[in-house]
């Protein structure tokens, strides 16, 4: 699946707690639980009317997967989150932010994302980040990033990483994964 490139690529020893912008149905949150027993995981998610998600899902989800006791499940909109700075270890999303409606400027979508992030913690984000309809260009969006005082950066182009078939390359080839260290 797509979304285990998100858990790949995040750098994270499992200590502490992390949050999953835009759980959905909760897959990746709960995944990273089971990944890491000792961990606390958050799932946040705005749960609309276009999306056949809800939090109780997402809590029979945990629940049938033996990790209910790791993850908390909240409505939430990802452009102001309901955390407070540097809150958590950990932070990831799968195909979220160029969703998010309430949100024009992703720029500071992406930015709100890191404001909750500790100083040290790990990131691994997958969207189409390099549609510049929704995002602009891909370098000036990473020497954003790293004005906004991120660490590390990384960006690599999910049709790059993972088996997709030459069909749906061409239909998914602005998808990426920015990931590294605040």
């Amino acid at each position: 699946m797509v979304w285990n490139l998100v858990i790949k690529k995040l750098s994270w020893n499992g200590q502490g707690k992390a949050l999953d912008i835009g759980t959905g149905a909760g897959a990746l949150a709960i995944e990273l639980a089971k990944k890491f027993p000792a961990s606390r995981i958050w799932g946040i998610d705005y749960w609309g009317k276009l999306w056949n998600y809800s939090k109780l899902k997402c809590e029979k989800n945990a629940k049938i997967e033996g990790v209910a006791n790791q993850v908390v499940f909240q409505k939430a909109h990802a452009s102001k989150l309901p955390f407070n700075d540097g809150e958590f270890d950990a932070i990831m999303s799968n195909f979220v932010y160029h969703e998010v409606r309430d949100a024009k400027d992703k720029k500071k979508l992406i930015s709100e994302s890191f404001r909750v992030l500790k100083k040290g913690g790990t990131f691994s984000l997958q969207d189409i980040f390099k549609s510049k309809k929704k995002f602009g260009d891909i370098e000036e969006l990473i020497r954003d990033i790293k004005k906004w005082g991120i660490e590390e950066v990384n960006f690599i182009e999910t049709t790059h990483e993972i088996p997709i078939p030459k069909l749906l390359k061409f239909e998914l080839k602005t998808m990426g994964l920015l990931y590294g260290v605040k």
